[in-house]
């Protein structure tokens, strides 16, 4: 099996010089001796990842060119100006390369058991979230408030009569739901990480990662209208009725159908 996965290697990465030795001992290692997931790690990835973890030239090349400048539309998404992506990016080449003390380069966590890509994709969304953080920037999931109307009469009327009730409903909402669900938002909606991305990012399938976001996305909304009932004093078919009309607008992909 060692033999097949060095085969692959060099098939992928003829330019790349890696001691096959040293290749064979980070398989074995990334595998802890389970040959049936040793069967399943992408080896072309592993041995281009062990190579810029070796400081290779031309891996680093490669890499910056092929891999780390993908990641540009990741960090646009997320809201990040083009000179923080640099600096994002700048960090992320940092922190995977340089030696940590006496630990290796991070690059060698790459586990092999999915693509380098998608690794490297969530270690960009949570350096780019750092990067965000640091700036003390305050994201709104509620940006597209503004949005035009399309000449949608009955919506524009409701708007003008429900929209900042709405507004200070959905800010508390917001506020009362816990961190967690409110990141997994922001990432979704704001940030428009995929659910492949955030399944990359907080090491789930992206299946799971739908299920969470669904289950957040309901709580926010009954938290919404509790506070719309509280506020106006109608009953809650009148508050779904023009959480409908206010969703359509805020462009949020916000389910009004919470039991």
């Amino acid at each position: 099996m060692l033999a097949h996965l060095c085969e692959a290697a060099h098939a992928a990465w003829p330019q790349l010089v890696v001691d096959d030795a040293r290749f064979r001992e980070h398989l074995t290692k990334l595998a802890s001796g389970d040959v049936d997931l040793l069967a399943k790690l992408h080896a072309g990835d592993l041995y281009l990842s062990l190579a810029c973890g070796l400081a290779n030239e031309e891996a680093l090349a490669i890499l910056d060119r092929d891999y780390l400048r993908e990641l540009r539309p990741t960090l646009s998404r997320m809201g990040l100006a083009p000179n923080e992506i640099d600096e994002t990016l700048q960090m992320m080449r940092a922190e995977l390369l340089v030696p940590r003390g006496e630990a290796p380069p991070r690059i060698l966590d790459f586990g092999g058991r999915g693509q380098l890509r998608g690794w490297l994709r969530s270690v960009a969304a949570r350096t780019g979230l750092r990067t965000l953080k640091q700036t003390g920037r305050h994201v709104e999931l509620d940006e597209q408030r503004h949005a035009p109307t399309a000449g949608d009469l009955e919506l524009e009327y409701m708007k003008k009569t429900y929209g900042e009730a709405f507004q200070r409903a959905f800010e508390v909402g917001l506020a009362a739901l816990a961190e967690d669900d409110r990141l997994l938002l922001k990432q979704r909606f704001r940030h428009k990480l995929t659910v492949e991305e955030l399944g990359e990012l907080h090491s789930v399938h992206a299946g799971t990662i739908s299920r969470w976001v669904t289950a957040a996305r309901e709580r926010l909304v009954k938290a919404t209208r509790a506070e719309m009932q509280r506020a106006l004093g109608v009953d809650r078919s009148d508050v779904s009725s023009i959480l409908r009309l206010i969703h359509s607008e805020l462009e949020i992909s916000l389910s009004i159908h919470s039991k």
